[in-house]
């Protein structure tokens, strides 16, 4: 159904605040739909809106009866508008809880949530809709209310973030032209949330023919924009959701590895990751390929620090490039080789072990 009541309320309450009496009374029968993101804060209303706005004494003042209930009572005088009586669970404040309220948002639009838990700030980051693993648009959410307080660093890092990259929002109208106008010069698409999600339910959304449209346009935008970057292309498009240890590499050959996700094998060589020296001779290889094959002689483990420093730095050098050429290859979020204890440790699990064993004529002595 649409929620086009909670979407106007969002943008008209401050911090999406109001009392039970109040949300009701306003959003009709999508109360039960939205319910679930608007919980009791603890506090009471000290008035309620009046039926005929405008009066010295408006809005009605709450005077609590001895009774256990509630009245809600004009101050103009003559009175304006008639006492209402309600319960004491009418005026407790609701308001809107952001976080139950993204995580509906993130299972509506089958994102990717961030690594880190964002801190609390008036352009929250949602998640990524993932084309493949780690290659996707990122969403941001923005509930302004009637009031923002917006702050130059808050745009700072969706301002940050490379195209296509979308804000979610609640109408076309939330946003004050100061923080829209930076955003739609960055190339920011701006999603109103009232055309582009609908309630499934109490608690549940979803997006609408329209919002699966518009992210469906966005990811081919992406697809697009990947199909004509210059360099090399990623060695494999991974299902969204793969992390490093969901891999595992394992040399067959000086020159060949054969990579396992999800019981998925291929095989690659240097040259997918751009670690052939072609400005000399075919067989001859970068020297943080040769640190790659040193690392599965190991196990995927070695020593962050060498007898002399200048070994120390070419050593460093050898595991940037490498760690820089498996993300692009591979598109997956973080550094494949940490250091763990003094030691550069892989996330994902890697062997040499045939070459170890003098399998298929090849030894790692070759590229001594």
């Amino acid at each position: 159904m649409m929620i086009s009541k909670f979407w106007k309320a969002l943008d008209e309450l401050t911090d999406g605040g109001s009392s039970h009496w109040g949300w009701q009374q306003r959003l009709g029968e999508e109360w039960k739909a939205v319910a679930p993101f608007l919980p009791a804060t603890g506090k009471m209303a000290a008035s309620l809106p009046c039926p005929n706005p405008g009066g010295e004494g408006c809005p009605r003042q709450v005077v609590l009866n001895r009774d256990g209930t509630a009245s809600a009572v004009c101050g103009d005088s003559p009175k304006s508008c008639k006492a209402l009586d309600v319960s004491i669970d009418a005026i407790r404040i609701h308001a809107l809880d952001a976080r139950k309220f993204a995580t509906a948002l993130v299972a509506a639009f089958e994102l990717s949530p961030p690594t880190r838990q964002p801190a609390p700030s008036l352009v929250m980051r949602l998640g990524t809709r993932e084309r493949a693993a780690g290659l996707g648009v990122p969403l941001f959410l923005c509930v302004p209310g009637s009031t923002p307080k917006a702050n130059p660093q808050d745009l700072d890092e969706i301002l940050e973030t490379p195209a296509p990259v979308v804000l979610l929002c609640p109408t076309t109208a939330s946003l004050p032209d100061t923080v829209a106008e930076p955003l739609r010069r960055h190339g920011v698409t701006l999603m109103p949330l009232d055309i582009v999600v609908i309630a499934r339910g109490a608690g549940k959304l979803a997006l609408s023919p329209q919002g699966n449209d518009v992210m469906q346009d966005l990811l081919g935008q992406l697809e697009d924009m990947a199909a004509q970057a210059k360099g090399p292309q990623r060695a494999w498009d991974l299902p969204p959701g793969t992390t490093w240890e969901d891999m595992t590499i394992r040399f067959t050959a000086v020159a060949w590895i054969n990579v396992s996700v999800g019981g998925v094998t291929r095989a690659f060589e240097p040259d997918a990751f751009g670690l052939r020296n072609t400005k000399t001779q075919e067989t001859a290889f970068k020297e943080a390929w040769k640190f790659f094959l040193e690392l599965g002689a190991r196990s995927g483990r070695h020593a962050v620090h060498c007898a002399n420093s200048k070994d120390t730095q070419l050593l460093q050098k050898n595991k940037q490039t490498l760690s820089r050429a498996l993300k692009k290859a591979f598109g997956l979020d973080g550094d494949p080789i940490p250091v763990v204890k003094g030691e550069y440790v892989t996330r994902f699990v890697l062997s040499a072990d045939d070459l170890r064993q003098g399998r298929q004529g090849q030894t790692l002595t070759k590229l001594r």
